[in-house]
């Protein structure tokens, strides 16, 4: 092998002639287009054994009813004679086709390039993995996430070394095995150039070109991915899911491989958690998202599923806790839980109705338009036609959009986990399966749902059962309505438009100032109290309300993303806006009442005057659970902005105790999933909230607030809090003085 400066120089001209040849992918267009049948063969997934022989059986039990003929395995030294091993041979013989990757361990991976005995050691595995098994396998991959060095211990120089030697012992053994690689991990494709190219000129391409095409980063399948050449470039190199599998389907191309390979991807709870509180739900969402996309994309001949059965990564549950030390990715060495835990996720039958109806299946119709839509028709292998439709997450589209009511009566609708549904009103960030007996078009052909306006612009949507948010708009009136079920829409978009609520009788003011905020009862259920927002644009904001979203949006928005995460607000009914001017004409937003509930600003009011309880609780347990509310909600990248006391609300809930929720949400800024706060924008927030404290009371509520933060007790905490005091003074001082001057 050559030097490593010699091999870096070499990869730099390398990918700097594919760029240059490739015009840097401008040809590999984003968007899809109808024509592909999708193969029985696209559908695989990664095993790994238990050290319970039951696992075994379980797992191609569990195989058989996902309809699936292809699997992967990790496969180690440790793995011959072990438990891997005796999976591999029961796998084998139930017919299964497999693809073996074979990996040294992660100590001998970094340094196979220059060690003489590690050589040797990794030549006679190689030696007797193809002895053993060759002639049955469908493909033996080598090594795993060269560019992962920190889980698979290889660097490029190592793992080129690794090649060589198992691509000389596959060959010398003559028994037509195919083989795969270099299973780079993520869109990195300088790595996959770059060791492709030095493969190529040893005469030594693999047959299939492998990668573990991850976009959980970008967090939806569709995105346009911004971490490659930042934000600003997004637009002009469009770099989703469909463009990145073509990109590197033309890289296999250029360098002799017949095919490509997703050989693992998934999303993991742990991610998920952070972003919503349904990470199972989200796992089904852009489990289907990702392979019907990619499946009609064409780049890539078959996908294989992340972990089969993991806590964290897998569509079956095995309970264990914690992970393992060296990432499924890199090494999925083995099924850690037991073998009484292990219970299928929403994931796993998703997967399942997507093989049922997918293999066979040809796309007659495909659009993923940078709108949010996407929808594709398929004619499927038992001759019916299926439509498959999505939003990106926070989009919704009416149903009536696409389809007349008599088309629906005829049809069947499912979710993505193969559950009938009778009521859907909306095409949501909920993959649903339209089956229709006889072939059907949608109201909009595929151009025009491409350039159709998603409207209301800006706002966004959450997901509650029970709840449909559909879009409105009536005259000068434009917003968006909740319905619950039993609900008539057009009944609940007419009582919600301003017309109907100013007309309510008022069951009480509670703010007239510059917005008037007051409760009525639900028209069309007297049993329930809403509260009306109506905000006025005055003064200056005339002027600066041009250029941003209207206030009534803005509640609707934060209350939307607040549920979205997880933290309490009352649930948004409705909100409307006129067409024009949104910003600076009035408009309404609308929630559910927060029956039963006392303030922080009561309780804090208590205390300072020495009270040591309020409501019925003591004041150590209001601190805790507005502590563990304030900092959860910081915790999701959610800054309020105006977090006095009269905006926290507790009620007694049987089961927690308090239970806290944040009203008035318009001012908060709430930042990108991923983005964390930092403490003084924390402490900046909770300023207001400490205001009615005495100092003795504000150390034991910072206390608190520390604790659920899990951090120690900052220094310098009081000075955010300190200012606030000090603010508060100067704007007293500053209306005594305009009220003296106006008297005078």
């Amino acid at each position: 092998m050559k030097p490593p400066t010699h091999y870096y120089w070499q990869a730099t001209k390398d990918t700097v002639a594919a760029f240059i040849k490739a015009r840097v992918w401008f040809d590999c267009t984003p968007s899809l287009e109808p024509g592909l049948t999708i193969s029985a063969d696209f559908f695989g997934i990664n095993i790994a054994p238990s050290r319970d022989p039951q696992v075994d059986d379980y797992i191609i039990s569990r195989l058989k009813e996902l309809g699936l003929r292809h699997v992967r395995m990790n496969f180690s030294y440790e793995s011959l004679e072990g438990d891997a091993e005796r999976l591999l041979k029961k796998i084998l013989q139930a017919d299964f086709q497999v693809m073996l990757d074979i990996l040294p361990p992660k100590e001998d991976a970094a340094i196979l390039d220059n060690d003489v005995a590690a050589q040797q050691r990794w030549r006679d595995f190689v030696n007797a993995v193809v002895s053993r098994y060759g002639d049955q396998l469908a493909y033996i991959e080598i090594g795993t996430t060269p560019n992962r060095g920190q889980w698979s211990g290889f660097e490029p120089q190592s793992y080129l070394a690794v090649w060589q030697i198992a691509y000389q012992a596959v060959m010398a053994a003559d028994k037509n095995i195919s083989l795969a690689g270099p299973n780079v991990s993520d869109f990195e494709p300088i790595i996959n150039i770059s060791l492709l190219a030095a493969i190529q000129r040893q005469g030594m391409a693999p047959v299939v070109h492998t990668d573990n095409l991850f976009v959980e980063r970008v967090i939806e399948p569709e995105a346009y991915d911004h971490r490659v050449f930042g934000r600003l470039l997004e637009p002009l190199f469009k770099l989703n899911l469909v463009k990145k599998a073509r990109i590197f389907a033309a890289i296999s191309h250029r360098y002799g491989a017949m095919q490509t390979m997703c050989t693992y991807t998934c999303w993991t709870s742990k991610r998920l958690s952070r972003w919503t509180v349904f990470p199972e739900q989200k796992k089904v969402d852009y489990l289907v998202r990702y392979l019907v996309t990619v499946a009609v994309s064409g780049a890539l001949e078959r996908v294989y599923w992340g972990p089969l059965i993991c806590s964290r990564d897998g569509l079956i549950d095995d309970s264990a806790e914690g992970y393992p030390e060296i990432d499924n990715v890199s090494f999925y060495k083995a099924v850690r839980g037991e073998y009484d835990a292990l219970q299928p996720e929403p994931a796993f039958y998703a997967l399942k109705q997507l093989i049922e109806t997918l293999q066979g299946a040809r796309c007659v119709q495909a659009v993923n338009a940078d709108n949010g839509l996407n929808h594709f028709i398929f004619d499927t292998a038992d001759k019916q036609q299926l439509h498959i439709a999505w939003m990106q997450d926070r989009l919704i589209l009416p149903l009536s959009t696409l389809y007349l009511d008599k088309q629906l009566a005829g049809a069947q609708i499912f979710t993505a986990q193969g559950i009938r549904q009778d009521a859907i009103m909306s095409i949501t960030e909920h993959p649903i399966f339209i089956v229709f007996d006889q072939n059907q078009s949608a109201l909009l052909t595929a151009a025009q749902m491409k350039a159709w306006d998603i409207a209301p612009k800006g706002a966004i949507f959450t997901s509650v059962e029970g709840i449909d948010f559909l879009p409105w708009a009536e005259g000068d009136w434009q917003g968006t309505v909740a319905v619950k079920a039993g609900e008539d829409p057009a009944e609940k978009a007419a009582a919600m438009l301003p017309a109907s609520l100013l007309s309510l009788p008022q069951l009480g003011v509670h703010r007239d100032q510059r917005n008037k905020v007051w409760s009525v009862n639900n028209p069309l259920d007297p049993n329930e109290i809403l509260v009306v927002k109506q905000n006025r644009a005055t003064g200056v904001k005339k002027f600066t309300y041009r250029f941003r979203s209207s206030k009534g949006q803005r509640h609707w928005n934060n209350a939307s993303e607040m549920i979205r995460r997880g933290v309490n607000s009352p649930m948004p009914i409705a909100y409307f806006e006129r067409i024009k001017a949104s910003g600076v004409r009035h408009n309404y937003y609308v929630c559910e009442w927060v029956a039963d509930a006392f303030s922080a600003r009561a309780a804090f009011t208590a205390f300072a005057q020495g009270d040591i309880a309020f409501a019925g609780f003591r004041r150590e347990d209001i601190y805790q659970a507005l502590a563990i509310y304030i900092c959860t909600m910081h915790d999701k990248g959610i800054i309020h902005n105006d977090l006095s006391g009269g905006n926290l609300l507790m009620t007694k809930n049987v089961e927690i105790g308090i239970e806290v929720t944040a009203i008035d949400i318009g001012r908060a800024r709430i930042l990108q999933q991923g983005k964390q706060l930092s403490q003084k924008q924390r402490l900046t927030d909770l300023a207001r909230a400490c205001y009615k404290l005495d100092w003795p009371n504000r150390r034991l509520f910072m206390q608190s607030y520390f604790d659920a933060y899990g951090k120690l007790f900052a220094a310098g905490w009081e000075k955010p809090l300190d200012n606030y005091d000090k603010k508060q003074v100067m704007k007293r001082k500053l209306k005594r003085l305009i009220k003296r001057n106006k008297k005078s």
